[in-house]
């Protein structure tokens, strides 16, 4: 079978050395990565190609804002199966002049015509009828326009021409192809664009998406508007509606991205700022003032003490995402009772020190607002994909951003002629007996995505965040409790082993790298265990920068379970 490779299937690798080459300092010798060094912007992807779109416009000119935007396009095109125009997001932005903080969601809503049609039915969660209203384009154009410097046919730029000439794609990509090969080759459009002669491709192959670059050059000229009322929105609705699903252009049009207020919160002297309902920042901040209760600086990580505390803080603050968080425009978010100190405290004393405690004791806090709370296992479909973006400017401006299709793929199809992978984000609505997520119309379904932005000293420290479905929230809070707790630089707090928990089961997952007699003494204490990969994909792919107060260094990284790559100059 002829395929077009390149010359050198280790491009992209020596993509990533020469980046290492031209932008990093000095790194650490104990990781797999280098951390990354600049003094005037730094960018932290799960994509080369993407942290060099950013770059791009950094060096040009633009800001965090700027480069966040073209970082978020970019990745559509180099990370597919993550994010993209067909899907949404939510980001966090810090202006340093200003010292304000504003988050942008962009979070997919549900067609009206999907709650009459999905009536007692189990929600899709793939194909055409797993379709909700993107948000992407509609939320990347509100922070450029409100934030950015620069015009929308600028920061689509460096996008427009990859997807155009293409790029060599990564063994971490073929992997998610192969595994995803069926549902690919069910789509004509998809086959097209991520098969070669309808097989995975292997690494190195130039992968080309010339309907992907047509449409974003129509939005760069036309601007968001030709998503949401014009040609390209019609291309995406009448494909929709021929495979039997239910946006329409109504939905379109009435969609909007909004300004939400961050939930913030702070943890051992740092303030936190995340994204808030309906995603999980709040949900990380709770189980950091639970946290705060204990001496877990002085436990180390990983050990038996530290897991144990971390899981038990986050069973308890998973079990109230469950019953509390959702669409604060649909239902009533208790939030500052969920981020008070004293609530915090509260949910503290339930921890036993030596011993889990069982799933039927792990229970929501009591705050006496919802109708029905959620039971058992309801819950919502755990999406495996995301991308993160990190993003700090000269000015010591702030960007986090994480976005999504939410499956690998999302719901696996194209419409013809756009280029763009739909998002399957329906399949995140829950049952009606949790009415926090249940399906309505325009309603935005609740995610775990938390990307977040630390200040230290009031002043800007750190933006972070990581893909991983359920795994972000304790993903993310690993990382903070490693930098803040335990001194640990960016790049070792990436790369640190891994583990998750969750309300509603007694598993405790991680990756290998635990010490056995740490795993051992887990189980003594009631955990079920589940050993994972050395440096996992299960567990997201963490990007962020840190910002270095007495020398005023950006340091850059990136996480090696993915593309990773940080790049700063």
């Amino acid at each position: 079978m002829f395929r077009k490779k390149l010359r050198k299937a280790t491009l992209s690798l020596t993509i990533m050395v020469i980046f290492a080459v031209l932008f990093s300092q000095v790194g650490l010798a104990s990781t797999i990565l280098e951390e990354v060094r600049g003094k005037n912007g730094m960018v932290a992807t799960a994509s080369p190609y993407a942290s060099e779109a950013a770059l791009e416009i950094l060096k040009a000119g633009g800001n965090a804002v700027d480069a966040a935007v073209a970082a978020a396009f970019a990745i559509g095109v180099a990370e597919p199966n993550a994010s993209g125009l067909g899907g949404e997001g939510f980001m966090v932005i810090y202006l340093a002049e200003t010292d304000q903080a504003i988050s942008i969601d962009y979070r997919s809503t549900a067609p009206k015509a999907s709650v009459p049609a999905l009536e007692g039915q189990r929600y899709p969660n793939t194909g055409w009828t797993s379709v909700a209203t993107p948000g992407t384009v509609a939320g990347l154009a509100m922070a450029l326009e409100k934030y950015g410097t620069m015009t929308l046919a600028e920061v689509m730029a460096p996008a427009i021409r990859l997807a155009e000439e293409g790029f060599p794609v990564s063994e971490v990509l073929v992997g998610v192809i192969n595994d995803n090969y069926e549902k690919i080759l069910n789509d004509p459009a998809m086959s097209a664009v991520y098969l070669d002669d309808m097989l995975p491709p292997e690494a190195g192959y130039v992968l080309k998406n010339p309907d992907l670059a047509k449409t974003m050059r129509i939005i760069a000229e036309q601007g968001p508007d030709a998503f949401y009322y014009g040609e390209i929105g019609q291309m995406i609705v009448d494909a929709v509606q021929a495979n039997g699903g239910y946006l329409s252009m109504e939905d379109l049009a009435e969609y909007r991205a909004k300004l939400r207020w961050p939930a913030r919160g702070s943890y051992r002297g740092y303030d936190i700022i995340a994204a808030g309902p309906p995603v999980g920042g709040a949900t990380v901040i709770e189980a950091l003032h639970i946290m705060e209760n204990f001496d877990i600086p002085s436990m180390g990580y990983p050990s038996v003490e530290s897991v144990h505390i971390m899981a038990e803080a986050l069973k308890r603050a998973y079990a109230d995402n469950r019953n509390y968080i959702g669409d604060p425009e649909f239902d009533y978010v208790p939030l500052f009772d969920l981020l008070s100190k004293d609530y915090a405290r509260e949910r503290a004393f339930e921890i036993p020190l030596d011993a889990m405690t069982p799933m039927s004791e792990i229970r929501p806090g009591e705050l006496q607002v919802l109708k029905v709370a959620a039971t058992g296992t309801e819950g919502f479909y755990e999406s495996p994909s995301t991308t993160h973006i990190s993003v700090v400017d000269k000015d010591r401006n702030m960007v986090a951003l994480t976005q999504t299709i939410s499956s690998f793929f999302g719901a696996a199809v194209i419409p013809p002629g756009t280029g763009i992978v739909l998002n399957n984000e329906m399949a995140n609505f829950s049952s009606p007996t949790a009415p926090v997520n249940s399906l309505e119309a325009g309603k935005r379904m609740k995610t775990l995505i938390s990307p977040t932005l630390v200040l230290k000293d009031g002043a800007p420290f750190l933006t972070i965040g990581t893909p991983g479905a359920a795994r972000i929230i304790s993903t993310v809070t690993i990382l903070l409790s490693n930098i803040i707790d335990h001194g640990m630089g960016l790049q070792d707090a990436i790369e640190a082993p891994r583990f998750y928990v969750r309300d509603n089961t007694e598993l405790l997952e991680h990756e290998s790298r635990f010490a056995p007699e740490i795993i051992e003494a887990l189980k003594g204490m009631g955990y079920s265990v589940n050993e994972l990969g050395d440096y996992d994909l299960y567990f997201g792919g963490a990007q962020g920068v840190i910002i270095d107060q007495e020398t005023g260094t950006l340091i850059g990284g990136a996480d090696p379970r993915r593309d990773g790559a940080a790049i700063g100059f």
